[in-house]
């Protein structure tokens, strides 16, 4: 995927995440403060690391419940008509 592509999604994230809540409120805990990185061969890189906050110790919980992922994938889906895969940068 292009630049231009992984630059569309971000401009959709919020009605991705607008999406995702209405599927599953703890899913869009988990995901709404994830940074997205890459947009490649239809897999998405998504990181929650941000360099203006002052405790880093906040990470992704890697065990989450898969049904989690998957609201987040079919928000995707739903807003942009991308079937992609997540990855955790």
């Amino acid at each position: 995927m292009s630049a231009a592509e992984l630059a569309a999604l971000k401009a959709q994230w919020n009605d991705v995440l607008f999406n995702l809540e209405s599927q599953s409120r703890v899913a869009w805990l988990l995901y709404f403060d994830a940074r997205l990185v890459s947009l490649e061969d239809d897999v998405l890189t998504i990181d929650f690391s941000d360099p203006q906050r002052f405790d880093q110790s906040q990470t992704y919980p890697i065990n989450t419940d898969v049904r989690h992922r998957d609201s987040l994938l079919a928000a995707v889906t739903a807003v942009t008509g991308q079937v992609v895969t997540l990855r955790i940068a």
